[in-house]
């Protein structure tokens, strides 16, 4: 089969590998669509993992069945989740799902952006499958959506809240849609490039001026943005780091103005299982659409093109469809 394999930063090359085969409990799937996250293309982040197969926002439709799989039958489409807790131990019980470590050591074979993967034995009860009306490009939506819905979980959001987000590519515009489905009414944004915030402002944002916040998520690793978001949080408030700022540039954050304002600073990563069962309801169910979200959809072998207009922030929501 055919895989798009980065090797660094801007490096991926289309090469054969051999066909993956399900062992005992596991399947393998045909990938349908596999959406292109910020992460893939956040390089300090993904170069110690190279050479990769990446992509792991991942729709197929089953190809084959290992013995024993307790898993949809052939022909279904599934949305993948890339990890898999374990439910059990001491961070999984106190919520951090993500921060467990069979979380971190489960993963698809070989990853999204390949023509076909191997769902291991742990990722089975991870498979959701799909209505039969979902588009597979809609579906590459559920993973991200989840990450969204959790880091809201996690900030604390509820209707009757104010939130601000900041910066509004796709998951700042699923940040608005999801507080919407949550009964939240008073969503702020702050976005400097306009094409984007007229997107977010037309998923039901307003432009933010000087407003104080319940919560403010920062979806931008920029230390500006991290460092507006935290300046808008009311006396009380939350901020939640929604994208990973890099090392090399913390955010400047002002210890005693977080302290006499008593403001919660929280973080999220990633998606546990709840998150993505809630995610696929909301899109399988009309509550939100995100279809006119993709504005490029490429074969296999344009990978490196997929990859290079999310590293410059050329489209809106690149799908490759293997």
């Amino acid at each position: 089969m055919r895989v798009a394999r980065s090797f660094a930063p801007g490096d991926v090359r289309i090469e054969e590998a051999p066909e993956p085969e399900p062992g005992p409990g596991e399947v393998v799937c045909d990938v349908l669509a596999c959406g292109v996250c910020g992460s893939d293309v956040t390089d300090w982040y993904i170069a110690p993992r190279l050479p990769a197969v990446l992509g792991h926002e991942v729709v197929g439709s089953v190809r084959a069945v290992g013995d024993g799989a307790a898993a949809p039958g052939l022909g279904a489409r599934v949305a993948i989740h890339h990890h898999a807790p374990c439910g059990e131990c001491r961070r999984c019980r106190r919520g951090h799902e993500t921060l467990c470590e069979r979380f971190r050591a489960t993963r698809l074979d070989p990853g999204g952006f390949a023509e076909r993967v191997r769902v291991t034995q742990e990722l089975i009860p991870e498979l959701l499958e799909l209505p039969p009306d979902l588009d597979p490009v809609a579906a590459t939506f559920i993973e991200p959506l989840a990450c969204v819905l959790r880091a809201q979980g996690r900030a604390g959001l509820r209707a009757g809240d104010s939130l601000l987000v900041v910066g509004a590519g796709i998951n700042g515009v699923l940040q608005i849609a999801a507080a919407h489905a949550r009964g939240v009414e008073a969503v702020w944004v702050r976005e400097p490039r306009p094409e984007r915030l007229e997107l977010a402002e037309a998923w039901g944002a307003e432009h933010h001026g000087n407003e104080l916040v319940d919560v403010a998520i920062a979806c931008t690793a920029k230390p500006e943005g991290i460092e507006a978001a935290a300046a808008a949080v009311a006396p009380g408030g939350t901020l939640c780091l929604y994208a990973p700022p890099a090392p090399d540039v913390p955010p400047r954050l002002d210890a005693t103005e977080l302290y006499l304002r008593e403001i919660t600073v929280t973080a999220s990563y990633s998606a546990g299982p709840g998150d993505m069962r809630t995610a696929l309801e909301l899109i399988a169910s009309g509550q939100i659409d995100p279809g006119n979200l993709v504005s490029h959809r490429l074969p296999l072998e344009d990978t490196g093109r997929a990859l290079d207009l999310q590293r410059h922030a050329a489209g809106r929501k690149v799908v490759v469809e293997p």
